[in-house]
């Protein structure tokens, strides 16, 4: 059995790829990346949707930082802090990018109806959340102990916290796929009446394709932490992980991809031209029903002096001598009398 020192110079001395990675194809990623990375900004602040264009920005300087580390590790293969810098930055990048298509659900949501949606906007924001800052946890500390520990059995251990922080982000892409399924099905049903409020957005083919677009990209960033769960499941020298070629394609192109769909794909432009004001509005917390009239109700007769009383039995007042009173309400003076004609006397 290996001692520690031993694991610490092996790890030293061990290159962190059995291959030569190409540098042609890494400066192209690490050129898009740095294009893009600013670009997000710009279509954030231009479409009024900063927030979720900061969250792919993060998401692309992130992956822009790891391919400088993959740059350090073709001049020094055995450089611990370029291989750190490449596995965590290329881990983290496509949560954030997650996280921006997580936000455009609610609105697009609202354009067609809250009572199409199969969950609460409470619930949706703080299990996606949850589980995205968990899986960005789970995955720093995994990714920084499986590299830095001078023991195999603690880098064992880390790559298992790296592997279900990558789980966990799987599990909350696959959340949001079945949700978006049973919304689909909801609208193509119509079981219930869509927002005519709305309709200048939902019938726009410009619309139906930004949500076609951000459905492809979630399925691109499943297929890409999928590839990186088997990778790390597997080990960082097994055949999978030593492949640039399968690198290259199922992580760094389905991340690039993913990016750049969100951003020349995103609704937010469609949906601040057609609405009335600057800020899209929140979706309620609860399901709209339709109000239940209460039946109208007849006044008691209890309190009418007619009430249980002998039809036969004259109505006698309790006062027969007050006749007009000026200062109760609803009664009024008598008309004085006229000097009437004595029709008898003109016979």
């Amino acid at each position: 059995m290996a001692s520690s020192t031993d694991y610490s110079m092996d790890r030293n001395t061990r290159p962190f790829f059995t291959y030569e990675p190409s540098p042609v194809g890494n400066d192209i990623f690490l050129g898009v990346f740095a294009v893009l990375t600013p670009f997000a900004v710009i279509v954030g602040i231009k479409c009024k949707s900063l927030v979720s264009a900061t969250a792919v920005a993060l998401g692309l300087a992130l992956e822009l930082i790891g391919y400088v580390g993959r740059l350090i590790l073709l001049n020094n293969p055995t450089s611990e802090a370029g291989f750190n810098l490449f596995l965590v930055g290329t881990i983290l990048g496509p949560n954030f990018i997650s996280v921006a298509i997580f936000m455009t659900v609610p609105p697009v949501v609202t354009v067609y109806g809250d009572h199409f949606r199969s969950w609460r906007p409470k619930w949706y924001q703080y299990l996606l959340y949850v589980l995205t800052t968990a899986s960005i946890i789970l995955e720093l500390t995994g990714g920084l102990v499986s590299t830095t520990s001078n023991t195999q059995s603690k880098a064992d251990m880390g790559r298992q916290v790296l592997a279900t922080g990558l789980a966990l982000h799987l599990v909350a892409l696959a959340i949001i796929i079945f949700h978006a399924v049973l919304f689909a099905i909801a609208v193509r049903a119509r079981r219930h009446p869509l927002d005519t409020k709305f309709a200048g957005i939902y019938n726009s083919k410009t619309f139906k394709a930004s949500l076609f677009a951000y459905s492809f990209a979630t399925i691109l960033l499943v297929i890409r932490a999928a590839f990186r769960i088997v990778v790390v499941s597997e080990g960082y020298y097994s055949s999978v992980a030593q492949s640039e070629v399968l690198l290259l394609v199922l992580d760094a192109l389905m991340v690039l991809l993913a990016a750049a769909i969100v951003l020349a794909c995103t609704p937010w432009r469609l949906l601040h031209q057609r609405w009335p004001r600057t800020t899209f509005p929140k979706a309620s917390k609860t399901i709209h029903r339709r109000k239940e009239v209460p039946p109208y109700e007849l006044p008691s007769t209890r309190s009418s002096p007619t009430y249980n009383m002998n039809p036969k039995t004259p109505m006698i007042p309790k006062n027969p001598t007050v006749i007009y009173a000026p200062r109760k309400a609803n009664y009024s003076e008598p008309l004085p009398q006229r000097n009437l004609v004595d029709h008898e006397a003109l016979w």
